[in-house]
């Protein structure tokens, strides 16, 4: 029989590692469930986005539309429009309408943003019309009267853009070699992820982003916040982790979009430019193709896409040779810039044609030109 205060000590010891152990248990119980809650919540939060980001046909309310266009003259005659259907390369039924000239003349493609269709842009068509321009406006997938198919923002939408640019060159009044695109947001980054086509010779980029997921992160710590402003005062202190919850959210977001449609979500007109450059220097035997001019238009003040985005993308023209001019707008929101100054804008825009079209510049732009 031994000495009872040993026991003691080890009974009391044994009671000490039992509550240990059993406080252990209960901390790491507990920790489990707060991460499998906030995996969760970020799964939640990502399925929820991907729904609401991919989801076709869902217009913005006009009230909602951070950007205007400019007054226009009349439309051309109904003679001179027709409606247009046609497909892409992977089967997506794309509608346009094609505003023909009398005679054949350089052919701008228009491309909208996201959330609009082409009927929002129907003004900045009349003003290119009445330059002397063909202009041909459709519709992205998932938008207007396009196919009801998901919309990416950005990445599945260089398919449209490439369709629409070989009808464009199929139209009998489109001068051969003279196509020319201007997009707006999201039509402007999808005009800088499409391959160089021989016929472009020029590329007009509105308010373009360089990368999709920063604007995706911005637009959920925004949603995040305005969210917040109804919690209680305790929980409102929580705040400080909306950043962190944004790109956490975009990170299975990623995922997600991948698993469902087998292909990114993040679109990165950042790294066209990079692309460009491969597809020049790839066969070093063969012609080079000929760099594409760019004029890249942004607003100092653009709280959707901030101008950082604009500057990324000049940076990376200059440092991969490609030419690009910027027109840089003080005052405008988003894609403000050509309805803030219609004058101005029109004007660098017809300086920069004229430099890309030289002699094939229309009869009615060399007037405007003369007028200025």
């Amino acid at each position: 029989m031994g000495h009872p205060y040993v026991h003691g000590c080890h009974k009391e010891e044994r009671y000490a590692m039992t509550g240990l152990h059993r406080w252990a248990v209960g901390l790491a119980t507990s920790t489990g469930i707060l991460g499998l809650t906030v995996t969760s919540g970020i799964a939640l939060l990502a399925n929820y986005f991907v729904d609401q980001f991919s989801h076709p046909h869902e217009l913005l309310d006009e009230s909602e539309f951070t950007w205007s266009v400019p007054a226009s003259p009349s439309e051309p005659p109904l003679a001179n429009q027709r409606a247009l259907m046609f497909k892409t390369a992977d089967g997506t039924i794309l509608c346009g309408d094609f505003w023909a000239q009398p005679k054949p003349a350089p052919t701008i493609v228009l491309c909208h943003g996201y959330r609009i269709s082409r009927a929002h842009l129907r003004a900045v068509a009349s003003l290119e019309y009445a330059c002397g321009y063909n202009v041909l406006a459709f519709d992205f997938r998932g938008h207007g009267e396009s196919d009801s198919v998901i919309t990416s923002g950005g990445n599945a939408e260089v398919r449209d853009l490439e369709a629409a640019i070989i009808v464009a060159t199929r139209q009998a009044e489109t001068l051969p070699g003279k196509i020319i695109l201007h997009g707006f947001s999201m039509g402007a980054s999808v005009a800088l992820m499409t391959p160089p086509h021989p016929d472009v010779v020029a590329i007009i980029v509105d308010s373009p982003f360089a990368r999709s997921d920063d604007i995706m992160q911005r637009i959920i710590c925004y949603q995040l916040t305005q969210a917040s402003n109804g919690w209680i005062p305790v929980l409102q202190q929580l705040r400080y982790l909306v950043p962190a919850v944004a790109w956490a959210t975009i990170a299975a977001s990623m995922i997600v979009f991948r698993v469902r449609f087998g292909y990114d979500m993040v679109a990165r007109p950042d790294m066209s430019l990079r692309r460009w450059r491969a597809i020049n220097q790839k066969e070093k035997t063969a012609p080079p193709q000929h760099s594409i001019p760019i004029l890249l238009i942004h607003s100092s003040e653009d709280e959707l896409i901030p101008i950082a985005h604009a500057r990324q993308l000049a940076a990376e023209a200059k440092a991969y040779d490609i030419p690009m001019e910027t027109y840089f707008i003080d005052g405008a929101p988003h894609c403000g810039g050509y309805a803030q100054d219609p004058q101005g804008y029109h004007n660098v825009m017809l300086k920069f044609l004229a430099n890309a079209l030289g002699e094939d510049l229309p009869e009615q732009h060399q007037h405007v030109i003369m007028e200025k």
